[in-house]
Formats: C-alpha cells, sequence, structure tokens
C-alpha cells in the first residue's frame, strides 16, 4: 500500500489558484436610492423597441395582409348576396306584394279606420299622460282672500 501524505497549506493554496472576483462596494445610499428616473427611461427605450420591432415584424405584416385580404373577400360576398337576391324573383314578388298592399291600405276605408283608431288611441294616452301628470305636480290653490272669509 502507498502511504499519502497531507497536503500542505502552501500547496493546497496553489492547486486552488481561483481568481475571486471581488465587487465594487456599493454605498448604503446608492443601495437604498435606486434611479428610478433612470430606470423608467431604459424601460421606456426598451418598450419603444419591443413595439417598433412586433409592428415592423413580417408576422405583423402577414397578419395585416391576411386581414385586408379576408374583409375584402368578405365584402365582395356580400354584395354578390345582395345582387343576387335584388335579381331575383322572389324579391320581386315580395316587392310587388308589398307596394299593392300599401296601395290598398292607402287607398281603401280600412286605411283611413286604421289612421282615426291611431290619431283617437294617441289621444286617449295625451289625456291619461296628462292625468298621471298631475298627481305628480300638485295644482296650487289660490289662497282665500281676507275679504272673501269675513263676507262668509
Amino acid at each position: 500500500m502507498t502511504e499519502e501524505t497531507t497536503p500542505s497549506v502552501e500547496e493546497i493554496k496553489e492547486r486552488l489558484k481561483v481568481e475571486i472576483p471581488v465587487e465594487e462596494e456599493v454605498t448604503k445610499a446608492e443601495a437604498q436610492n435606486p434611479d428610478v428616473a433612470e430606470e423608467l427611461r431604459e424601460f421606456g427605450k426598451q418598450f419603444a423597441d419591443t413595439i417598433r420591432t412586433a409592428w415592423n415584424s413580417a408576422e405583423r405584416q402577414r397578419l395585416e395582409t391576411e386581414l385586408r385580404d379576408g374583409m375584402r373577400s368578405f365584402a365582395d360576398e356580400v354584395d354578390k348576396a345582395i345582387q343576387e337576391i335584388k335579381k331575383s324573383p322572389a324579391a320581386d314578388r315580395v316587392k310587388t306584394e308589398a307596394v299593392n298592399v300599401r296601395d290598398k291600405v292607402q287607398t281603401s276605408d280600412v286605411g283611413h279606420k286604421a289612421r282615426s283608431g291611431v290619431a283617437s288611441g294617441l289621444q286617449v294616452l295625451s289625456e291619461q299622460l296628462a292625468k298621471l301628470a298631475e298627481r305628480f305636480t300638485p295644482v296650487e290653490k289660490p289662497v282665500p282672500d281676507a275679504e272673501e272669509e269675513s263676507t262668509e
């Protein structure tokens, strides 16, 4: 068996020759009062850079192009559907029937009676609202004169 000898302190120091970094001392005043304004300024710069980078990114431009194209296609499809509906025979029939009904109502006795009924109904509603309003704002009664009281 071989005997190992215990290394001396000097040998250990030599083996462990490692540089230990020494941090600069920070004064208590600096540690307790960090420069908030400087940190906000740096944060603002970083935030602006991030937004600028995102805005100028190819992904954002691609998304914008897709949205524009999609909206154009959507508008074209809606316009196409509206044009087809306008040209359809069903739309013509509905339009014709609506015009006929309007004409009949305007020229018939039913139309006159309906207008009279609506007008009288509105008049009754107006009268009832006036009565309701009187409940909320009582009418001031005139104060009797002293002469009228003495003659009674």
